[in-house]
């Protein structure tokens, strides 16, 4: 296990791991077709808590993992992944029955993807699964794959992050997407407890039913959330609180290979910044980087680099637009 500087910032990532089966590349697909050659397939470890937790480790936080794993081969690696980053898997829950959740992620030129997902392990996770004590060590809980977690979504996960809050644990959120449709209905609960709601712009669009960034964070505000950040891909980012609201352009690289975890990195990155005690732009601009560097290559988490490598980057890259609301 790598060592952690003791005052390092304490994490507590909750929800979904995946077992990620990458083809690439892939055109279009004709299943009456026998056969179709491709450059690469690669087994690879994902899901949104899996992510948040191995890019946070990687940014020199002190990480615990707490969800369920499936039965099968899949599981070892994807614990092996989370091991080899010094992330805390002591206290994971083994299924007796399912197999681990698996994504099948069909990836053409320039990162555009589809995926075929089967949930096994990640809808068997419930709140009975965690081991609250953990609740007296930590500093932030980041929950992630809401939507993909069954008996977990919405009771149990109300119940972790009140509990969190009662602690004066910081409390962060970042969802799926919600193939049935329960969108706010679900959420809804979720909100006065949380510190950070981090959708994607498609996702809040489903959930609040605007389309302008203002509004929609003004939609979260108006439901409890003390700070919101839109991830709007190439569109950039923004973020909106009581007291301020900005966007932040992007990074400009050389290519993109896989985007696939890009906004787990921003999560992770800025959760990594605000633990250091950066202001809100600063940390905006940090997780854009993490992002950056996480795009540039296949896998969700290849690319994440050190704390002291993305700053680097920042000191030595054009710094993005920061361009606050009039």
């Amino acid at each position: 296990m790598k060592e952690r500087d003791t005052g390092a910032l304490r994490v507590l990532c909750v929800g979904e791991m995946m077992a990620d089966l990458v083809a690439y590349p892939i055109g279009p697909v004709l299943l009456e077709s026998d056969y179709h050659a491709m450059d690469s397939f690669w087994v690879k470890t994902g899901g949104d808590a899996h992510n948040n937790a191995v890019d946070l480790s990687r940014l020199g936080c002190l990480v615990t993992y707490i969800g369920r794993v499936g039965n099968d081969m899949f599981a070892q690696n994807c614990l092996s992944s989370l091991r080899a980053e010094g992330v805390d898997v002591s206290r994971v829950i083994f299924s007796e029955t399912a197999e681990q959740a698996k994504s099948l992620i069909l990836m053409g030129e320039g990162g555009s993807r589809t995926f075929y997902q089967n949930f096994g392990s990640s809808g068997e996770f419930c709140f009975e699964d965690i081991d609250l004590s953990v609740l007296n060590r930590v500093s932030v809980l980041q929950i992630g794959g809401t939507f993909h977690m069954e008996r977990f979504d919405g009771e149990g996960a109300v119940r972790l992050l009140k509990l969190a809050k009662e602690r004066g644990i910081t409390t962060s959120l970042d969802v799926t997407m919600d193939r049935k449709g329960r969108w706010n209905s679900l959420l809804e609960p979720y909100y006065p407890y949380l510190d950070y709601f981090m959708p994607s712009i498609e996702q809040a669009v489903e959930i609040t039913g605007q389309t302008r960034f203002s509004d929609i964070a003004g939609f979260f505000l108006e439901r409890g959330v003390k700070n919101v950040i839109i991830k709007a891909g190439t569109q950039g980012s923004y973020f909106k609180n009581n007291a301020t609201a900005f966007s932040c352009a992007c990074y400009h690289v050389p290519s993109v290979a896989d985007t696939t975890g890009a906004g787990d990195a921003f999560v992770a990155g800025f959760l990594a910044a605000r633990g250091r005690g950066f202001q809100a732009e600063e940390s905006m601009v940090f997780a854009t980087a993490c992002s950056a560097h996480v795009i540039q290559q296949v896998g969700a988490v290849t690319g994440m680099r050190s704390f002291d490598e993305i700053m680097r980057f920042v000191r030595r890259e054009p710094r993005p637009e920061i361009v606050y609301d009039p």
